[in-house]
């Protein structure tokens, strides 16, 4: 919190006169650097034990898709600071980008809000999605649409697949393991937990048309659930298994 007031607020005026002087572009850079801080300072502040496997995987030569399951309000710095080789952008509720100074560096970082209750917004999300893939941002989305407290998926929603379709961005597919003890698990109090970040093999997507979208929703999801399966059980058989 000390940094968010301290380091993050005043750092607006500065990304603002940045922007005028250098270009947004500029100001963009500097904008993600100070996320990239406040995440790695909200991992080592809790004293997480983080590892990330798989960023190999990751395209480097063009845009992609990430396609996460969503457990806790903590994925968001996590998966900031696993990919903090990458300037991301989420797709996320509409209510986030309203919130003083937090929605200005959401903005900054290209992120896309989402009414959920209005599907009209929501086919307008999708097309502004299309837009910052095709102009060279990745993005995050949890295609669940709300939290599962827990290190299992629950449905897809199929506003993911749908951008999928209309770029043919290559989808990369994410586990995160046990954020969700870190903060809801333990009442609202943001506790110590062994958090993976988990990254699994890209698809492609150029070659599908709009008939293949639930079938890639399926594919997508069978993928992140099996994964889930596989590293729970064995995660099971590991001396710091807990569970609450």
């Amino acid at each position: 919190m000390a940094y968010c007031l301290f380091c993050l607020v005043p750092k607006l005026l500065i990304l603002k006169k940045t922007a005028k002087k250098h270009g947004a572009e500029k100001a963009e850079q500097e904008a993600f650097r100070a996320v990239q801080k406040w995440a790695a300072m909200c991992i080592k502040t809790a004293k997480h034990t983080f590892t990330v496997n798989g960023l190999e995987k990751v395209p480097t030569d063009r845009p992609v898709l990430f396609v996460s399951n969503h457990e806790s309000y903590g994925d968001i710095p996590v998966l900031i600071h696993a990919l903090k080789g990458f300037n991301i952008g989420f797709i996320l509720k509409s209510t986030l980008l309203n919130i003083p100074f937090i929605g200005d560096y959401l903005k900054y970082m290209h992120c896309v809000s989402v009414d959920q209750s209005n599907m009209r917004s929501a086919a307008k999300s999708v097309n502004l999605a299309v837009q910052e893939i095709e102009n060279g941002h990745s993005l995050v989305i949890f295609p669940e649409g709300k939290r599962s407290f827990n290190n299992f998926p629950a449905e897809f929603k199929n506003g993911a697949f749908k951008i999928a379709m209309k770029t043919g961005v290559t989808i990369v597919p994410i586990y995160i393991h046990n954020v969700h003890y870190s903060y809801e698990g333990n009442g609202c109090m943001v506790t110590p937990a062994d958090i993976t970040v988990n990254i699994l093999d890209p698809i492609e997507t150029g070659t599908l048309t709009r008939s293949d979208m639930q079938q890639l929703n399926v594919k997508v999801f069978n993928i992140i659930s099996s994964f889930a399966e596989e590293f729970n059980a064995e995660y099971k058989n590991k001396k710091y298994f807990f569970d609450i």
